[in-house]
């Protein structure tokens, strides 16, 4: 109910109406080395799924924090996991906030960011400040759903992740989410 509620609040923020499945958390956080990373960040982490399945992941020595923009899911997520580290800022503010961290780099990037929501000039500003903060050789996890295959923003941001990232590979159709989608794991 909680991203339903913020969903006919701002449309254009919140990506969707239902939190992920599990399966696509298990594809979202699969293969991007989160085992043994050192620094780790999760933008626009919305419910949550994807939060939960990083610290299942992640040693505890690793260094993670939570970047969310939304005022109500952030005070919702610092509730849900009162041992991380939440902001309360834009994903553009990221060099800003590992600063804030004592950290040069980060390792992998985990995001949830609803893309195709985002005009062009919000998706490249977005892309360049988690790009800017990533490590050489870090990896970038986001996803899609079905319908950003077709929409031209779900174009233009494949497109500027290939003219960013080393490699870019697209997962599979995850059916069983709600919407389906897919995955995007890139490596600078």
């Amino acid at each position: 109910m909680r991203l339903l509620k913020e969903f006919v609040r701002d449309p254009g923020g919140i990506g969707t109406v239902l939190p992920s499945s599990k399966q696509l958390a298990i594809e979202m956080t699969s293969g991007i080395g989160l085992e043994k990373a050192e620094t780790v960040v999760e933008v626009g982490p919305g419910s949550g799924v994807f939060t939960s399945k990083i610290l299942k992941l992640i040693d505890a020595k690793t260094k993670f924090f939570v970047v969310e923009l939304n005022p109500r899911i952030h005070k919702h997520l610092t509730e849900k996991y009162p041992n991380v580290t939440i902001y309360n800022e834009s994903a553009e503010n990221l060099p800003e906030l590992i600063k804030k961290e004592k950290i040069s780099s980060v390792d992998v990037v985990v995001s949830s960011l609803p893309w195709v929501s985002f005009p062009a000039e919000l998706q490249t500003k977005l892309l360049d400040a988690i790009y800017k903060s990533m490590s050489k050789g870090g990896r970038f996890s986001t996803y899609g759903y079905i319908h950003g295959k077709i929409m031209p923003r779900g174009h233009s941001l494949k497109k500027l992740l290939k003219t960013r990232f080393h490699t870019v590979e697209t997962s599979e159709m995850v059916w069983q989410n709600v919407p389906p989608a897919f995955v995007y794991k890139c490596r600078k």
